[in-house]
Formats: C-alpha cells, sequence, structure tokens
C-alpha cells in the first residue's frame, strides 16, 4: 500500500491458488503463433539486422521528445522484470513506477504550460504531478469492465506526468532519471522489431552516421528486447483467466470511480495484480 496524493492506492496479488481452466481455441491459436514467432527470432540474423541499422543511421539528438507527450504517444511499456529494476534503482513501489496499460488519452488544454509552473520533483514525491484518470475515459474500456465494475488491462506502462510526460524525466535537461535502467523500449529507441521485421519509429536522430560497432550493440538489444517481450507475452496468454462480463458493469466502473473506489486488474507474465485507490 502507498499513499498517491490525498488517496490510498492497495496492490493485492491473485496468482496463489488460481483455478483450473480451460483455454479457448483463440487463447491457444495465440500461443501456438507466439511460440513459432519465438522460435524463428532466435533464428533471426544479427549481421543482417545490423547492416540495415547501419544503413538507416542513428544518433541521439537528446531532445527528450520521444519522453514527452507533446510529440506523440509516449507510452512505454513494460515488463515485470523491468519494473522490478527500477523499484530497486528507485526505492519506489512497484505501483509508483508503472500503472495500467490502457488506451491513450488526450492531453487536457492548458496541462503542457501548468507543467512548467510546478517544481521539479524527487523520486519521494513523483506521484504528485501524475496524470489521473477521466471518467469519459470509461466508455472506450467498456468491453475491458467486468461485471463488477473492475477494469482489465494487459501489462504495465511507466507512471506519466498530469502533462503526459514521462514521470522520469528531467523538465529542464530532459535527461532521464533511471538511465542506468531504463527499459528496453527506450534503450533500442527508435528502433522495434515487429513480424521479425526492422520497423522505426519517428525520430530527428534517424539518417544520423552510426558506426558497425554500435549497430551491432543495438541489434543486440534489439533481439534480446522482441525476444524478451514474446516470451513474457507468452505466459501472458499462457496464464490468463478471462473474466465474466455483463451489462452493469459500466455503470458499476461509473459509479465507483466517482466515489473514489475505482479498481483496475492488471494482467501480467506474473498473474493477475488488483489495483484500488
Amino acid at each position: 500500500m502507498y499513499q498517491q496524493g490525498t488517496s490510498i492506492c492497495m496492490e493485492a496479488s491473485s496468482t496463489d491458488n488460481k483455478p483450473e481452466f480451460e483455454k479457448t481455441s483463440y487463447q491457444q491459436l495465440l500461443i501456438a503463433d507466439l511460440k513459432k514467432e519465438i522460435e524463428m527470432a532466435r533464428k533471426l540474423d544479427s549481421e543482417k539486422l545490423a547492416s540495415e541499422i547501419q544503413k538507416i543511421g542513428f544518433s541521439c539528438q537528446h531532445c527528450g521528445k520521444c519522453c514527452r507527450r507533446a510529440f506523440g504517444d509516449n507510452r512505454v511499456a513494460v515488463i515485470p522484470s523491468e519494473i522490478e529494476r527500477i523499484r530497486e534503482y528507485t526505492d519506489l513501489s512497484k505501483l509508483e513506477v508503472a500503472g495500467p496499460f490502457v488506451t491513450e488519452d488526450s492531453i487536457p488544454d492548458g496541462e503542457e504550460e501548468s507543467e512548467e509552473e510546478r517544481p521539479e520533483t524527487s523520486f519521494g514525491a513523483l506521484e504528485e504531478n501524475e496524470e489521473s484518470f477521466s471518467p469519459d475515459r470509461l466508455e472506450s474500456f467498456k468491453d475491458y469492465i467486468d461485471c463488477e465494475g473492475k477494469v482489465h488491462a494487459f501489462g504495465w506502462i511507466l507512471r506519466r506526468k498530469r502533462n503526459g510526460d514521462c514521470i522520469f524525466l528531467e523538465r529542464d535537461t530532459y535527461k532521464c532519471r533511471i538511465y542506468p535502467v531504463r527499459p528496453m523500449l527506450c534503450s533500442t529507441y527508435p528502433f522495434y522489431i515487429e513480424e521479425l521485421k526492422l520497423q522505426t519509429c519517428e525520430c530527428e536522430g534517424l539518417g544520423s552516421p552510426i558506426s558497425i560497432e554500435e549497430s551491432r550493440k543495438m541489434t543486440e538489444n534489439l533481439l534480446f528486447r522482441y525476444i524478451s517481450e514474446l516470451e513474457d507475452t507468452l505466459d501472458l496468454y499462457e496464464n490468463f483467466v478471462d473474466f465474466r462480463r455483463g451489462e452493469q458493469g459500466l455503470k458499476l466502473a461509473k459509479k465507483s470511480l466517482e466515489n473514489g473506489t475505482f479498481t483496475f486488474i492488471v494482467h501480467d507474465s506474473k498473474g493477475s495484480t488488483e489495483i484500488s485507490g
């Protein structure tokens, strides 16, 4: 349990005593596809990937734009092992490091400017400037709300400030406060692998010269990230137990949020975590 502003957030793990269940045919198909992709990912030609990266070119401009919401979707997905490394480095709790992976929301008008007026926070006070969850967003989650009004999410993202910037981004210098333990997504940006192919995100550093040594190091990190995320997703699918839905779920969720007792259930490779606050 930890204090967040004026509310209390509690984390309850539900990984023990899981009931036996039958996997759906769709779930079995997803698991089979993931196992096949993992096998093929391990056979990817690292030298070919490194050559592609060198041809594209990249050099970080240290602009911090990839960490700031104003320049696009800056959500950073993290797996449980990454959360644990950051937690140990910062002495923050798991729920202070990451929150439920949910659909992107627009930035409220004026938040970008108001953030500049707030003093920079320490690790211990990061949650004071966190983004909040709006009741209007519940409509977009209706397919993920169970019959008790709890919202189910799949995976975690790093916490963000009210203006949407990463909570670990220093406002004035745009430096990362957790750089030594930053997530794999951050250390391999703007590159990623999807369906066994190298892809890039929008970034001002693309096109700049990069040495073959740096390309090989990026390739090593990319392949490790790709396989780690696939394996983590596989564990999630294998452990997941579907939840009951009901027509009253959305109404109950809205009422709970109004009363300050809103609940998320986050599913990940380790099981399920219930977050109430």
